[in-house]
């Protein structure tokens, strides 16, 4: 019984690192998973690798082609406008519950989180940027403080994969955004922060949605 629960502690581990690696885009979109790499970095046999990749696989973080391997997926732009809408109605919903829910010292949290960028904002940033802007979005469906709101996140990973191509708007528009999130936030106004985040979200499918238009 010991045994049983220690192997499935193990598989569990390590599904949610490499998970965390693929959220983290330590993987170029369309490379090639490297099992025994894997293996060798969690000093670990394939067994767990694979039960973890298999796992990946049915949450879309990856594709396997017969004989070739598993492969990180590569979102077509239609499938990104979906994943958008996806956050908009979640994550509007989630900022809208951190309103009521978080405590002022967690509202104050978020209201400090691109501070580092009141001076202004440079291309050498962007990677700093981004970070921060994913770990934003994140805090705010923690902060909700709805487990299952946190499960769906989790479960598909959507937040992620948004992110796969790099910012979808220039970070000067992104900020400009944030910043009307962030004052709702600091009005305790719940109905304002959700309109505000699904503004935010929704437009930057509009903005896959348009190169799209352009380039037929």
């Amino acid at each position: 019984m010991e045994t049983k629960l220690e192997n499935k502690s193990v598989k569990d581990y390590i599904y949610d690192r490499i998970k965390e690696l693929l959220e983290n885009n330590e993987f170029v979109v369309g490379e090639k998973i490297n099992k025994n790499d894997l293996a060798s970095r969690f000093n670990i046999s394939l067994t767990p690798i694979n039960d973890a990749l298999n796992r990946l696989v049915g949450e879309n973080y990856l594709v396997q082609y017969p004989r070739k391997g598993f492969f990180v997926k590569e979102f077509s732009p239609k499938e990104l406008c979906d994943l958008f809408e996806i956050r908009a109605g979640l994550e509007g919903i989630a900022v809208r519950l951190c309103c009521e829910r978080a405590n002022e010292e967690e509202i104050n949290e978020l209201i400090h989180s691109f501070d580092m960028f009141e001076n202004g904002i440079t291309a050498d940033m962007i990677k700093t940027y981004t970070t921060i802007d994913k770990n934003f979005h994140k805090r705010i469906i923690f902060l909700a403080k709805n487990p299952l709101i946190s499960q769906v996140r989790n479960s598909l990973g959507f937040l992620s994969r948004t992110y796969q191509k790099g910012l979808v708007k220039p970070m000067e528009i992104s900020l400009s955004e944030h910043h009307e999130i962030i004052n709702a936030l600091k009005k305790r106004d719940g109905k304002l922060a959700q309109i505000a985040m699904e503004t935010h979200l929704l437009g930057s499918r509009d903005r896959i949605l348009k190169t799209l238009e352009e380039k037929k």
